[in-house]
């Protein structure tokens, strides 16, 4: 008989409206804005530990704080993240304030995929980095504990990558990193496809995973671990580990269709249609897709919201890839900062 794996891991987005018209996503294209309530994600599995507020723009629904709270009711030992483009400073601040009188640890990741004009061109919206600024400074000023740059990697900033690294730092905040997916059931079905100089790619993120891989974090060097699997896929290489898409990962849309993965676009059902959201993720259907995904059906991707689960399945092949990259960092340890011997 078949186990059904607890999912541990989510991406939900709560909306599809937005506010940015970016250029690696088609989402503030879409028309039809069905959502389900607040009250649905009241379904959601009490297993989870890591979920991402997604959408389009999260601070567009006027029920965010009710689902925020409806979320952490049922998932109270989840750590919680809500993904923003950060133009709307004074909306975002306003729901903030209240957000962070239901879970005091909630994090906020503020879209940053250049320095100035470069990030304007990229979201299609004129001044977005300045607001961007603008929003970061007003999460500060009210106490949020964790902010994130998340920056995106197209064609278009791969010499803005580590510009957005040094300004994380310059303000201590976090940094994250993807690139620009292609997918049949998000980013508005859009089709996106990386060209980057060979030479200029490993220069930039060998520059990252050096940095990461030198912080005494052990959260940085799973970081590096990631960043170090972002360049191997972008060189083609595929996975650094098996995908969780469907096992211990899955994505909700606005509408309630549970998918595996953003990637992914086999639907394992409707939040809106069942009782308990183990009605869908431990039916014969799920736990037939389930088994195809890990034959190999699922679609190749590296991001973080399905690596991460990975990456904890798999934590000697990650520790020793850490070990070995750590050593090799306190052996160059720099007679001259430049002379350090690269990660890759």
């Amino acid at each position: 008989m078949q186990t059904c794996p607890k999912p541990i891991d989510a991406i939900i987005a709560i909306t599809y409206r937005c506010n940015a018209k970016c250029k690696m996503c088609n989402i503030w294209q879409i028309q039809d804005h069905t959502e389900i309530s607040a009250d649905q994600y009241l379904k959601l599995p009490a297993s989870l530990k890591d979920i991402n507020i997604s959408g389009g723009e999260p601070f567009l629904r006027s029920d965010l704080i009710e689902i925020i709270k409806n979320i952490k009711t049922t998932c109270p030992n989840a750590k919680l993240i809500i993904s923003t483009n950060g133009i709307a400073t004074d909306l975002i601040k306003q729901k903030m304030i209240e957000i962070i009188k239901i879970e005091s640890n909630i994090g906020i990741a503020v879209s940053l995929d250049g320095i100035g004009k470069i990030h304007d061109q990229i979201r299609g919206i004129d001044g977005a980095y300045e607001k961007v600024l603008a929003t970061i400074a007003e999460l500060k000023k009210i106490k949020v504990k964790q902010i994130k740059f998340a920056f995106t990697l197209t064609n278009d900033n791969l010499t803005e990558m580590t510009k957005v690294y040094d300004l994380a730092q310059k303000l201590k905040i976090d940094f994250t990193l993807s690139s620009m997916q292609s997918s049949d059931v998000y980013f508005g079905n859009k089709e996106n496809q990386l060209n980057h100089d060979s030479n200029q790619l490993k220069e930039k993120f060998n520059y990252l995973i050096t940095n990461q891989i030198k912080k005494w974090s052990i959260k940085q060097w799973v970081r590096a671990y990631f960043t170090f699997g972002l360049y191997q896929f972008i060189l083609g290489q595929g996975r650094l580990l098996p995908s969780e898409a469907g096992q211990t990962h899955f994505f909700l849309d606005p509408k309630g269709i549970i998918y595996p993965s953003v990637v992914d676009s086999a639907p394992i059902g409707n939040i809106n249609s069942v009782a308990k959201f183990e009605q869908i993720w431990c039916s014969t259907q799920n736990q037939n897709l389930r088994q195809q995904l890990k034959n190999g059906l699922a679609k190749s991707s590296w991001m973080i919201c399905t690596a991460r689960t990975a990456i904890k399945k798999h934590p000697l092949k990650v520790g020793w890839w850490v070990i070995k990259n750590i050593t090799s960092s306190l052996l160059s340890f720099p007679r001259k900062r430049e002379s350090k011997k690269p990660v890759l």
